[in-house]
């Protein structure tokens, strides 16, 4: 088991380490340094079950994943030329139990032609990965609304928490799903999630499904662009 996270947060990276998880650091996608998005995880990488959906033509992270892993791979129909939104959600999905929350509008056709026994639940939100901490096959947080009211219809239960209060860059917040992930019975975060104002909500909506919560480091809560177990 390996855990995708991107190369620039350090402390994460030896957080995950103590923990005993293998790291795979995502590199910016080809090379586009500039641009804050261009490393994250849940950007460059989909994982839905034993099957891995990596961008195409993404050749530095795409041998690394495979070369340490042996699950089947399968490639975005098309090539991300800009890494700008909505180009670059094309993997940014949340699997949750036998559904797909994502904006299919965006999606990359590959996920749907490969996970036909999955649910898709259409948002209007393309960072769906990102907005959506998965807790268990039944149950999400969120702060956006077309998730919390999708789920919502389709008999998820959602617990939906104020916006804000997680650090991503200078000029966006970020988002809850891409602070946080799952390791056997724990919801991890990247930073102090007592600091959140819904932290007692979102304690109990976790313990309700018999997940403990746990910061790895206590800075500021931040989007680290997610944090993929593969």
């Amino acid at each position: 088991m390996f855990a995708a996270v991107s190369y620039r947060y350090s402390n994460i990276i030896n957080g995950l380490n103590s923990l005993g998880i293998r790291t795979i650091e995502v590199p910016a996608f080809n090379g586009m340094t500039q641009n804050y998005e261009s490393s994250h995880a849940d950007m460059q990488v989909l994982c839905v079950k034993e099957t891995l959906f990596l961008l195409k033509d993404n050749d530095i992270f795409n041998n690394k994943v495979i070369e340490k892993t042996g699950l089947d791979v399968v490639f975005t129909s098309e090539c991300i030329s800009e890494f700008k939104y909505p180009e670059c959600v094309k993997l940014n999905a949340a699997v949750v139990g036998k559904n797909i929350i994502a904006n299919y509008k965006y999606m990359d056709k590959k996920i749907l032609e490969k996970c036909k026994d999955y649910n898709i639940i259409t948002v209007a939100q393309g960072y769906a990965k990102c907005s959506s901490a998965i807790i268990s096959d039944k149950a999400v947080i969120t702060s956006d609304e077309s998730i919390y009211n999708a789920c919502t219809k389709k008999k998820i239960d959602c617990l939906k928490i104020q916006s804000g209060y997680i650090q991503l860059c200078e000029r966006y917040g970020g988002f809850i799903g891409g602070s946080c992930f799952q390791f056997d019975d724990t919801l991890y975060f990247t930073g102090d999630i007592k600091q959140h104002p819904d932290y007692s909500s979102i304690k109990s909506f976790c313990l309700n499904y018999s997940v403990n919560i746990k910061s790895i480091v206590k800075h500021t809560l931040t989007d680290v662009g997610g944090i993929v177990i593969i």
